[in-house]
């Protein structure tokens, strides 16, 4: 019974993430401090948040997907995955090359490895 749910979730939701800022017991963050940690006036005094997240691909960055915005996300089809704004401005480069965050792990492991010997 549960299985045939699956099928209706979207890769995309498939890799959301969860983020709760629970500051009800607390004087919270300034607008200032919430606006420079990247959660928006919305995160800001004695109050609990809550949010959508979501893990890039490209460089394994966690972006908390703001749901006031208006201009499109960067998308990546060889992945089938959102990806961060700064992964998508590189991938508009000409001399682009397409790695995921677990391909460029791997060849740096590869590479410390065969240094290392």
């Amino acid at each position: 019974m549960y299985m045939s749910n699956i099928h209706s979730i979207s890769n995309k939701q498939l890799h959301e993430g969860y983020l709760m800022l629970d500051h009800r017991a607390s004087p919270g963050l300034t607008p200032e401090e919430a606006m420079s940690l990247g959660y928006g006036t919305e995160a800001s005094g004695e109050k609990l948040y809550e949010a959508k997240t979501n893990h890039c691909s490209h460089c394994g960055t966690v972006v908390i997907m703001n749901p006031h915005r208006t201009r499109e996300r960067s998308y990546c089809q060889a992945c089938n995955k959102y990806i961060c704004d700064n992964c998508g401005i590189g991938m508009r480069l000409p001399d682009y090359v397409h790695k995921t965050y677990t391909q460029i792990l791997e060849e740096g492991l590869t590479f410390y490895s065969n240094f290392k010997e």
